[in-house]
């Protein structure tokens, strides 16, 4: 059983500098973190208020005579089943950002965690077990870490595994970059990343 996992912070692949020598700006990271988050967020409740809900169009009695406080409608906040006064109204927390300040985020976190020497690269062997993968990887897989790879041998072997999450090269974002600990990248993966984050630079 072969169980060696080679792993290094350097690699034989030529290492784009548009991806991975970026100067670090704190300012993109969190102005694209926060789009993010707020698309990820659900709208509020709503509710109707008196000039929303059904109903109402005529006056339930007439102003004087019957004993009873004047009403001039069934939709009053003050009736069951009336409108609600300063009720919550739903809002939409979607928001849009440019596609190529996204690329760039990623490459300055990405850019920032290699100088940190948290990126390292691995080449896994064909003929590598899923229990090798595992044992090689030990000390790294301790801590949150990300692993981009393209390879289902690397994924069925850590799919279990808490700390670990396993994406393909084009499903990586900023917000899984920030979440880790450590990233591994394998070698058929690195140009993969690269032409999705330069193509359109």
């Amino acid at each position: 059983m072969v169980k060696e996992v080679k792993k290094t912070t350097e690699t034989k692949t030529k290492l784009n500098p548009l991806v991975w020598e970026v100067p670090y700006n704190g300012d993109l990271v969190a102005q694209v973190l926060n789009v993010f988050f707020s698309n990820e967020r659900k709208g509020t409740s709503a509710v109707k208020g008196r000039g929303e809900v059904s109903g109402g169009g005529k006056k339930p009695w007439k102003q004087k005579g019957t004993g009873r406080a004047r009403s001039g409608s069934i939709r009053s906040p003050l009736w069951v089943g009336g409108g609600v006064t300063f009720g919550p109204n739903n809002r939409n927390w979607k928001r849009s950002i440019n596609k190529k300040m996204v690329k760039k985020a990623l490459c300055v976190i990405l850019s920032k965690m290699n100088r940190d020497n948290e990126v390292k690269f691995i080449n896994v062997t064909d003929k590598v077990e899923l229990k090798g993968i595992r044992d090689g990887l030990k000390k790294e897989l301790s801590k949150k870490t990300l692993i981009i790879s393209t390879d289902e041998k690397i994924k069925m072997a850590l799919r279990n595994m808490d700390l670990v999450k396993v994406l393909t090269p084009m499903g990586v974002n900023v917000k899984h970059v920030v979440d880790s600990r450590n990233i591994l990248v394998d070698n058929e993966s690195i140009k993969i990343l690269e032409e999705r984050l330069t193509n359109g630079n």
